[in-house]
């Protein structure tokens, strides 16, 4: 593998695809490495399926990672590469795992530099994209994005971007250095669109993670009953349908799915197969204007 030591300035040039080139639905293996009861051989068997049925891109992070081993979610997306070689691995520094159940932020450049060294040894090449994991609980984010720059600059990250990161945060850091993507939480019809709509009008990519509102969110057809009933009438799940509605409506989103099953794996990303017609565009504005949370609209 190619390993840069610490405070290595070499520069690595490797043409990288570009996930984000396309609509498409990502996977997350959060869930798959920090799940209870997940075991390697189903989290492997969920990665193969998501891929093998049109993920454009596995997500992942440091912070994915048991006590005695910090790489485990790095190599379950390296393992994607057996059924896809290439598709890119996106990945996160600056939040790591402390204790059995406690995980601690750091954004500094040092320790930036320490986590993307470190990806860089697991994966074999730089990430297709490096994000800064929590922005929110970073010191100094100016000083962490200058240090994701340098990284960029210096080849070992393809693309930088900042991860749970509010309006202000993005606000202040534009003039910085250009950010790439931004990866924040978008659950339909329960979060707002403001940091989508911030990154859209900027041509910054935007990653949604959790667009079912997570795993203590109200059931989704709960959230968008007009959805679900056209769902229903078509013998296709809800969670198939909303994704299918969610990239027609968002332009330059890509949401992240985190299945612990192969069914639901499949049932996902096969989302961007599924043809979306004004029935199911207006049901779509509906549900969400029905819970305050209008869809952004663009000229």
């Amino acid at each position: 593998m190619n390993r840069a030591p610490t405070g290595s300035t070499q520069r690595y040039a490797r043409p990288m695809p570009d996930p984000f080139a396309a609509p498409g639905i990502v996977l997350g293996v959060a869930s798959l490495v920090l799940g209870a009861g997940m075991t390697e051989e189903r989290a492997e068997q969920v990665v193969r399926a998501a891929v093998q049925s049109g993920a454009v891109a596995i997500d992942t992070a440091r912070a994915y990672a048991a006590l005695e081993d910090d790489a485990v979610g790095e190599r379950l997306a390296l393992g994607a590469r057996e059924s896809r070689a290439g598709i890119p691995i996106i990945t996160k520094a600056g939040h790591f795992r402390a204790g059995i159940s406690s995980w601690d932020a750091d954004g500094s450049a040092a320790r930036l530099r320490h986590d993307a060294l470190r990806s860089l040894e697991v994966l074999g090449e730089p990430p297709a994209l490096l994000l800064l994991h929590r922005t929110d609980r970073v010191d100094d984010v100016v000083e962490s994005v200058r240090a994701l720059a340098e990284l960029r600059d210096q080849g070992f990250a393809v693309r930088i971007g900042l991860s749970n990161a509010s309006l202000e945060v993005l606000e202040r850091v534009q003039s910085i250095a250009r950010i790439d993507a931004v990866e924040n939480r978008l659950g339909l019809a329960v979060d707002a669109f403001d940091e989508y709509r911030y990154c859209r009008d900027r041509g910054i990519d935007f990653l949604a993670y959790a667009p079912f509102g997570g795993p203590h969110a109200a059931p989704l057809a709960t959230r968008v009953p007009r959805v679900a009933a056209v769902a229903a009438s078509r013998g296709v799940s809800a969670h198939r349908v909303a994704l299918a509605a969610m990239l027609d409506a968002l332009p330059g989103c890509w949401p992240i799915v985190g299945p612990r099953r192969v069914e639901s794996a499949v049932d996902s990303i096969v989302a961007t197969q599924y043809d979306v017609d004004d029935e199911l565009r207006q049901a779509f504005a509906d549900d969400l204007r029905s819970r305050d949370v209008p869809l952004p609209q663009f000229a």
